[in-house]
């Protein structure tokens, strides 16, 4: 995306919040930060995904305070007919609309419709920010027998998403593009694969694997077998893979071949009390607080290994980015070491990885060109925001060249995040630092409801 663009993602306004700027004042508490890692958001969409097309009532655990992007996917179920309620910490139980959900909640109930139970909604879904809510919904809506209108926030109306509209046109549905071409809003209506129709799709994976999994997450309405070729070379492979994992411990049989997929007719058939695990990619933020303000925190929540989708690199080069982690514990060192840092299969962190490095040794990033179809350029934005704080690296082909022993200095402009919460959050930990006045309050609502608490009131 241009200059121009980004310009356009940072103006836009989110129907859900008021994006506008926040000051940040500077403060040097050295408190302990006790930091409970968010839901994760992928892990969320996925099985409330999932549990709409199931015909049993399943009740998921931990998905209090997941953030805006999971209440999108939950609000465009609900319009399609899912019924859903929420159990809180007393045991009471209420139907569920479209408010978030909260602090109170102790999990959250899903009435699955089925393969044929979903309804006609009233009114077009909003996908919100959400680029995996768009995804999933729109292969789903492309089942339907009735027509669809899907739509977003601004910063998800600039969203070229040319490779999930053409693997719907090729499956035999029809699209319509209401203002702009590949982009939102759109009309879809199906049904997908008429009986005469070729059984095969060609899915262009080297931008983003979210297409791929709303293909996997939606197959189990599929009547004959589906081959899934991959074109390019695939990123996020630990988010699709995820996807057909889900699938295949809920009644799926797909099968991974060296370039392509094979999916069989199959039925959903999930455990009635599921947990979603916390967000490993979120503690980035809590390692660019240590790294940054020298805060140490106390972590809780961190997953499973095999749970990370990738983020357990975080992990594995901590002590490079000069950043003891001890079991809970995580503590500024002394001495750090420079790296080259592959994110091919974790593109979320990009941001605030390169501000650790900048703030330790120096390194290079690699495998992040499939960064610059996020909600902003990541590449680009997260260069901005460098230069926004007197800070400096250098962009590559496909990553950031980072030179080392860099501090965040004061700015009196107004720091863009150009409508992207992981740049915004990015910069609110600088501003901790040093001061500033960011635009996008309210953006880490996205993904984490607590952050800016959790950090604040430490001040």
């Amino acid at each position: 995306p241009s200059s121009e663009r980004l310009d356009q993602a940072d103006s836009s306004i989110n129907s859900s919040m008021r994006i506008n700027s926040l000051h940040v004042k500077q403060f040097s508490s050295k408190e302990i930060i006790s930091w409970n890692l968010p839901p994760s958001k992928s892990h969320a969409i996925r099985t409330l995904f999932l549990a709409s097309q199931s015909q049993d009532s399943i009740e998921i655990f931990g998905i209090n305070n997941s953030g805006h992007d999971v209440n999108s996917m939950k609000n465009c179920l609900i319009k399609l007919g899912v019924k859903m309620e929420k159990l809180d910490i007393h045991g009471n139980k209420f139907p569920l609309g479209n408010e978030l959900i909260g602090d109170d909640i102790l999990s959250v109930i899903i009435h699955g419709v089925g393969i044929h139970g979903f309804k006609k909604p009233d009114e077009k879904l909003d996908v919100g920010n959400s680029g995996t809510t768009l995804r999933l919904i729109s292969i789903l809506c492309s089942r339907f027998d009735f027509e669809v209108i899907i739509d977003g926030d601004m910063s998800m109306r600039g969203r070229d998403t040319k490779s999930l509209w053409d693997s719907i046109t090729n499956s035999g549905v029809n699209v319509s593009y209401l203002q702009d071409e590949f982009r939102l809003p759109v009309k879809i209506h199906g049904p997908w694969f008429n009986e005469d129709q070729n059984k095969s799709l060609i899915i262009d994976v080297s931008k983003s694997s979210q297409p791929l999994s709303a293909w996997i997450l939606s197959s189990s309405a599929l009547e004959e077998e589906l081959e899934i070729q991959f074109s390019g070379v695939p990123v996020s492979n630990r988010h699709w893979k995820l996807s057909v994992e889900m699938c295949n411990s809920n009644g799926a049989g797909i099968v991974i071949l060296e370039n392509r997929l094979k999916i069989k007719p199959w039925s959903i058939a999930m455990k009635s009390k599921l947990e979603v695990p916390k967000d490993a990619s979120m503690v980035s933020f809590a390692m660019l607080a240590v790294s940054c303000l020298d805060i140490p925190v106390k972590l809780t929540g961190w997953p499973e290994r095999e749970q990370c989708i990738g983020h357990e690199i975080l992990f594995d080069i901590s002590e490079s980015l000069g950043i003891n982690w001890n079991k809970s514990n995580l503590n500024k060192l002394s001495i750090s070491h420079s790296i080259e840092v592959d994110i091919t299969n974790c593109n979320d962190i990009i941001t605030p990885l390169s501000l650790m490095l900048a703030l330790a040794s120096g390194g290079k990033i690699t495998g992040a060109l499939h960064t610059t179809f996020k909600e902003s350029n990541r590449l680009k934005s997260t260069k901005q925001l460098f230069e926004s704080f007197g800070m400096k690296c250098d962009l590559l082909e496909d990553g950031v060249l980072i030179p080392g022993n860099q501090f965040p200095k004061t700015t009196e402009k107004l720091v863009h995040t150009f409508g992207d919460h992981r740049v915004f959050m990015s910069a609110y930990i600088l501003a901790c630092r040093v001061g500033a006045n960011i635009n996008g309050n309210g953006l880490h609502k996205i993904a984490d409801e607590k952050f800016i608490e959790r950090i604040s009131q430490k001040d």
